[in-house]
């Protein structure tokens, strides 16, 4: 009876084990599809497709929505749309929510402070505030009108899957200082500007610079360069100071402009040498490598993505670089053989180090990621680079030995 009675326990330990790693399974499925988006997963990418596409339609519905005529001729369709809108977006954030704490970062791990931590996030709070007003709507009172305001903020939900997003708060986060800087020198100016006209436009018109919160009004549209024209000094000192303060403007204007667009190339290279780097790291020919020496040559190497059937090499032409495959099938003609090469390989650097003229054509089979390296930097790299020089001679003269047997050479 004791050993039955510890066989059903094993059993109900084996079979709750066997859910739990089900459901574990399916989770992590679910994020992969939700949250990874892998280019080689069409579920992700279709599921990332299929929700940017009712995005689009629901703030294209809301904004066709105000025409009164169009809303009362079609009103039963937007309801039945906006019910299946809301019901697809309530489940996206339940399975967010229940996905979060597979994130590879482990910042959400936790079964239930992870999921907390999880819906306090920016993004988790845009997709709640989206579906939010639907169900508040049941309970209290909204006015249709500001409903549909709250609706608009879908667009919101766009942001999850754009980069261009990603790199603008990064610019504003790592110039925030300067940005800070920047806004309390326009808060002086605005002070100072506003209490000098004051003083000088006062008597002149008392109801337009009754006091110095009034002035602000004028020294803000002049400071932004708008220049309403609804407030303007009439005394020849307060129009000398409002033509001092407009080109002072231009400065105060241009200065956070100055700003983000320095923040934008220094992120955007920073980006472009993080993709080079990780492009680098993946050819074989410099996986020993340390991460100093493959930063020192991700910073010479320029990526080039190539459509399929495109022509990377002519012959007859001057070898002024050379190529790593990163991902991608090449074909080499070479008459009268021709050869693929494919992720890993590289080609063009006999051209370089015999000097002389390209006797093949390359062709991409299909789309190719590849790295280029010029010349002038090839050699500085096997100078600076001896061991690295050796191995590609050493490959150079193994590919050009077997270009003399009847098997075809393995480079242009």
């Amino acid at each position: 009876m004791q050993s039955d009675r510890r066989g059903a326990t094993y059993g109900a330990e084996q079979a709750q084990e066997s859910v739990i790693s089900i459901i574990s399974k399916l989770r992590n499925r679910a994020h992969n599809v939700l949250e990874v988006a892998e280019n080689d997963d069409p579920l992700s990418r279709a599921i990332d497709f299929g929700l940017i596409g009712l995005i689009t339609l629901n703030v294209l519905a809301i904004i066709v929505e105000s025409i009164d005529s169009v809303a009362a001729a079609y009103q039963p369709h937007f309801e039945m749309f906006e019910w299946v809108s809301v019901a697809i977006f309530t489940v996206e954030y339940v399975l967010r929510v229940w996905i979060c704490v597979d994130h590879a970062d482990g910042k959400y791990s936790g079964s239930l402070l992870g999921r907390l931590r999880y819906m306090a996030s920016p993004l988790a709070l845009i997709d709640l505030i989206v579906i939010l007003p639907f169900y508040l709507s049941f309970i209290i009172g909204i006015d249709l009108r500001a409903l549909r305001i709250l609706r608009l903020l879908r667009i919101l939900k766009l942001t999850r899957y754009s980069g261009a997003w990603a790199t603008f708060a990064a610019v504003l986060y790592g110039q925030r200082r300067t940005l800070y800087m920047s806004g309390f020198l326009m808060a002086i100016m605005l002070v100072l500007s506003a209490s000098l006209m004051y003083l000088i436009e006062h008597d002149a018109q008392p109801e337009a610079f009754a006091n110095i919160p009034s002035a602000m009004w004028w020294s803000l549209v002049t400071l932004t360069t708008v220049g309403y024209g609804d407030v303007t000094p009439v005394t020849v000192l307060g129009k000398v100071l409002g033509g001092f303060v407009t080109i002072l403007g231009l400065g105060m204007y241009a200065l956070p402009a100055g700003i983000l667009a320095s923040g934008f190339m220094q992120e955007l290279s920073k980006r472009q040498f993080v993709v080079t780097w990780s492009m680098v790291a993946k050819v074989p020919f410099f996986s020993r490598l340390d991460a100093e020496k493959i930063a020192e040559i991700a910073a010479l190497l320029k990526p080039w993505a190539v459509p399929p059937r495109y022509t990377v090499i002519r012959r007859g032409e001057a070898a002024d670089c050379m190529y790593f495959i990163v991902s991608g099938d090449v074909e080499v003609d070479l008459p009268p053989n021709s050869f693929h090469l494919t992720t890993g390989e590289f080609f063009g650097e006999m051209g370089i180090l015999s000097r002389a003229a390209r006797v093949a054509n390359v062709i991409s089979i299909t789309e190719c990621q590849l790295l280029i390296l010029q010349a002038r930097d090839l050699t500085r790299l096997m100078e600076d680079n001896p061991a690295l020089a050796a191995e590609l001679k050493e490959l150079t003269e193994q590919r050009r030995a077997e270009g003399e047997n009847p098997a075809p050479p393995g480079d242009p």
